[in-house]
């Protein structure tokens, strides 16, 4: 496909095609904020998707969600409206089991991306389905800020005096724009680090100033991420942006300055 198809009005997969994979390099997002020569970053990006469906042996549909977890240094990202209809490009497909649908997904997407890509495949009584909204950390949403910067600013972030040592900070406010369609991207915001203290209001302000940018997930968390690392200059950063689903798949984008594990999820909010 030699088009992104997030502009585009396109019918839905009657077969399985992996040809429907829209790779975006993680290149020219990272060469415009100078990341790759500056800082070097752990992580991974983290998706569910919730509408997976294929038929088993006998033609009975089988229904899902899909884990999926591309590691930081991928080549590629995959577009997400993309990934929904390669997905469903799956609908009436047939497929031994799940461990060979997990294996055909993790093939293309590896293909894709450019790297080992991970794949787990969760029924629906699967307790992975269940939302938690229980989080650790100093929500900041109710703090009185004036809100005067409409573009990403980081000459907004500031430090405060104190030393704090694994302080979480968490936002539910941030709001940025699909680069292609214009429309809005919502995502819970959490900020954990050790090192000065961070001003929380000018750190609200700053995230906030978020509201009209455009830009891709990842290209937002990792904007972000080397944002706070040069203007406070923690001694440790792990930043996490879990993104409101669309289109029935959810993206979570962890950034840190350590080696993260996949088993270090934050937990699903009720209004993901």
């Amino acid at each position: 496909m030699s088009d992104n198809p997030l502009g585009e009005s396109i019918p839905n997969p009657s077969k399985y095609d992996p040809g429907i994979l829209y790779p975006i390099p993680r290149w020219s997002a990272r060469s415009l904020l100078d990341i790759e020569k500056k800082l070097r970053m752990y992580g991974f990006d983290h998706w569910r998707s919730y509408e997976l469906s294929w038929l088993n042996s006998k033609g009975k549909p089988i229904v899902a969600m899909a884990e999926i977890f591309f590691d930081v240094d991928s080549g590629n990202i995959v577009e997400s409206k993309s990934l929904k209809l390669y997905l469903n490009s799956l609908n009436h497909e047939r497929f031994a089991d799940s461990k060979v649908v997990a294996e055909v997904i993790a093939n293309d997407l590896s293909a894709a991306s450019e790297s080992q890509v991970r794949i787990a495949i969760h029924g629906l009584e699967s307790r992975t389905q269940r939302a938690e909204s229980r989080r650790y950390g100093k929500l900041i949403d109710s703090l009185d800020v004036e809100i005067s910067s409409q573009t990403p600013d980081e000459s907004l972030l500031k430090n405060d005096s104190d030393l704090v040592f694994d302080e979480t900070l968490l936002t539910d406010l941030f709001r940025s724009n699909c680069p292609v369609t214009g429309a809005p991207d919502w995502a819970s915001v959490l900020i954990r680090y050790t090192g000065m203290k961070i001003n929380e209001a000018q750190l609200l302000h700053y995230l906030c100033s978020f509201r009209h940018h455009q830009g891709y997930h990842e290209e937002c968390a990792e904007r972000i991420f080397r944002d706070i690392l040069q203007r406070c200059e923690p001694e440790e950063l792990t930043l996490t942006m879990n993104y409101l689903r669309r289109g029935g798949i959810e993206i979570n984008v962890y950034r840190s300055s350590k080696p993260l594990s996949v088993s270090e999820l934050e937990p699903r909010l009720i209004r993901q």
